[in-house]
């Protein structure tokens, strides 16, 4: 969409905007029956609070058919938001001082230090060479995600396939983050040790921080309570979770909310009207 159809479509938002909103307009679109519908949101113009909703098109339209695409438009504004916070947002984590950990156990377990045991520092060096191939993925799915928004974007609409695929993106998202986090709390105690350990002189040979407090603050009383707390985010309390049941539970879950959120919004709905 160039420049002067997206200020068309804001003057069509325009017409249903009270005094002092401010209103903008996504300019991805949803077809029902070749027409083309797009979603505006009415914002109080001191704050960032969403007063009032439109589905809004430049063709001829009939009140069902741009009440059919409400739910649809409403879905993918919502998700794509949470594929921003999940995803975006998280595949742009440094994830440096992680390597230099991974990098600081590798050495000790290549080195096979006596006096220690060597098993603690090989569990943790799967554990955080996991969660950094998992950022991997974090990484990658961003860019799936990404290239499929610039893809919609370039045609200016999407479909119910779509749609489902950005879902698709951001529950993987959220158990990415999730898998990031099990094992490394389920064994932070291995820290502890690592970190007693830190100064017997064949380990603090292979030490190399950028922050001295790098082992410090991997500790089982600073570390646990904050994986704790993130994996009952992610899980919901429902943790331990494998792959397939986390999917498949918070997929249904997630469409479940997506029409309470329609529901809600419904009910905002200034255009059109009934």
């Amino acid at each position: 969409m160039n420049e002067a159809e997206q200020q068309r479509l804001l003057e069509l938002g325009k017409q249903h905007k009270k005094f002092y909103e401010d209103v903008s307009i996504n300019i991805e679109g949803y077809k029902v029956n070749h027409r083309l519908f797009f979603l505006a949101m009415y914002m109080n113009k001191f704050s960032d609070n969403t007063k009032a909703y439109a589905v809004v098109s430049f063709e001829k339209h009939s009140y069902e058919e741009a009440m059919e695409a409400m739910y649809p438009l409403t879905s993918y504004f919502v998700t794509w938001n949470n594929v921003l916070d999940s995803i975006k947002h998280r595949a742009q984590v440094d994830f440096s001082i992680l390597e230099e950990v991974r990098d600081y156990l590798k050495r000790i377990v290549n080195a096979q230090v006596s006096g220690i045991d060597i098993s603690v520092y090989e569990r943790s060096l799967r554990i955080i060479q996991s969660m950094l191939d998992l950022q991997e993925e974090m990484k990658q799915l961003w860019q799936e995600a990404d290239k499929m928004d610039k893809n919609i974007r370039e045609k200016v609409f999407f479909d119910d396939q779509e749609i489902e695929q950005l879902i698709m993106y951001n529950l993987k998202g959220n158990w990415i983050q999730y898998a990031q986090f099990k094992d490394r709390y389920d064994y932070c105690d291995d820290f502890d040790v690592i970190y007693d350990n830190r100064n017997i002189p064949e380990v603090k040979k292979h030490e190399s921080f950028t922050n001295k407090k790098t082992l410090f603050n991997m500790r089982s009383n600073i570390a646990a309570d904050q994986l704790k707390k993130s994996i009952d985010r992610l899980t919901e309390g429902k943790a331990p979770m494998d792959y397939e049941t986390y999917m498949e539970h918070f997929y249904v879950v997630y469409k479940e909310r997506l029409v309470e959120s329609y529901e809600r919004d419904k009910k905002m709905l200034r255009y059109p009207l009934s």
